[in-house]
């Protein structure tokens, strides 16, 4: 008894199975799904680039579609087999309504689709050139740095819409630091258009270009720098200078065995009239390169006014000068000013008794004679400027 009904058991369950097999197969039933993320193309762009516009922005990058049919026909399908574009061939400068074309296969039916419109932006197509900079990316060590032997271009032409292109500051050429070695090697730098803030810039068109890019690793080693400086007190400003004491330098570690210090050019400062940044130019010897951190070394100079202060004398502060025995010498009443001009320390010093005035009357006789005057300041002031310059001198 007990066996019989579990061979009806059995049995129901073949002839459950049966029957719905049959009608998914013989029946096939209607069915619906949404295909997700079905791709926005975009047509005639060659024909917009024609016309120097080119797409900047879209609302939308994909659709989601929802489709019906039997089901063995919704189950096959696929996101490759739907078509969703956006034909650009009349569209103009700014913002652009759309309608999306979209087709599918011939069993299934379109129900819906997640927006039939777009917003498409279009910008100005513009193609410039721009500077291509080797970026060497991974950790070395304190104590080894790359060095670019030779690149085999310098700029790239970098095309897109303006906006974006506006952005790009700098082409970098990427190097894998740990793919550098000892001795020279060549590579196929991949390029990769940046910002200002060093991210990259998305949507620009570098033409496929590759840049060949020559580099070797080297020691680094860190020695002392020397600045030498001239005309740092001349013309009518007193200049103060601050310069780096050290410089990072690279090379083999044979080369870098015999170089304890590095002198720069001469720095002229005859021409530095206000503060200033001047960059300095190490002389460097053979097989040796200014390192990473020290490039762009420079002297901050700052320039000060030079001060000036004023005196007052009068006749009786004037020495005269090779006198005739038996006569008698005297100076007109007269006031006058000298005005001293230097370097703050040594005018903030000074003291009308650093002056010394005088008229010499050497070869002159009896009678009134106007006499050039003779200014010394006892210390280094750059000018000395007297109100008056002639004294009046009677001599009988």
């Amino acid at each position: 008894m007990l066996k019989n009904k579990k061979i009806n058991m059995i049995l129901a369950l073949i002839v459950a199975i049966g029957l719905w097999a049959f009608v998914l197969g013989e029946i096939n039933p209607e069915s619906s799904v949404t295909v997700r993320d079905v791709p926005i193309t975009f047509a005639n762009q060659d024909v917009l680039e024609e016309s120097g516009l080119t797409v900047l922005s879209s609302s939308e990058a994909s659709v989601n579609i929802s489709i019906s049919g039997q089901r063995t026909a919704v189950t096959r399908a696929k996101q490759a087999d739907f078509s969703v574009t956006a034909d650009l061939e009349a569209l103009s400068l700014g913002k652009n309504t759309v309608r999306l074309n979209i087709s599918g296969p011939d069993d299934v039916k379109i129900e819906s689709v997640s927006t039939e419109k777009i917003s498409v932006e279009i910008d100005e197509l513009i193609t410039v050139e721009k500077d291509i900079n080797v970026v060497v990316n991974g950790d070395v060590g304190s104590d080894r740095e790359a060095y670019i032997v030779e690149t085999s271009d310098e700029k790239v032409k970098v095309s897109g819409a303006k906006t974006l292109v506006d952005r790009v500051t700098g082409v970098n050429a990427l190097l894998d630091a740990k793919e550098i070695g000892d001795n020279m090697k060549t590579f196929d730098a991949v390029l990769v258009p940046v910002d200002s803030q060093g991210a990259k810039v998305e949507n620009i068109n570098l033409g496929g270009k590759k840049v060949r890019v020559t580099a070797v690793m080297f020691n680094k080693k860190t020695v002392h720098l020397d600045v030498p400086v001239i005309n740092q007190d001349s013309g009518d400003v007193e200049r103060s200078v601050t310069v780096p004491k050290t410089i990072i330098i690279k090379g083999t570690e044979d080369d870098l065995k015999g170089v304890g210090s590095i002198t720069c050019k001469t720095l002229d400062l005859s021409r530095i009239n206000e503060n200033a940044t001047v960059a300095l130019e190490p002389v460097l010897p053979d097989g040796i390169y200014v390192g990473d951190e020290s490039l762009n070394l420079s002297a901050s100079v700052t320039v000060k006014s030079m001060s000036k202060a004023e005196f007052s004398f009068d006749e009786k502060d004037i020495k005269i000068l090779n006198k005739k025995d038996g006569l008698s010498y005297s100076i007109a009443n007269m006031n006058f000013k000298i005005e001293a001009v230097g370097k703050e320390s040594v005018i903030s010093g000074l003291s009308a008794a650093d002056f010394t005035i005088s008229a010499d009357v050497s070869g002159l006789d009896r009678g009134t004679h106007t006499v050039t005057l003779e200014i010394v300041c006892g210390k280094s002031a750059s000018a000395i400027k007297a109100s008056v310059e002639k004294a009046e001198i009677t001599i009988e």
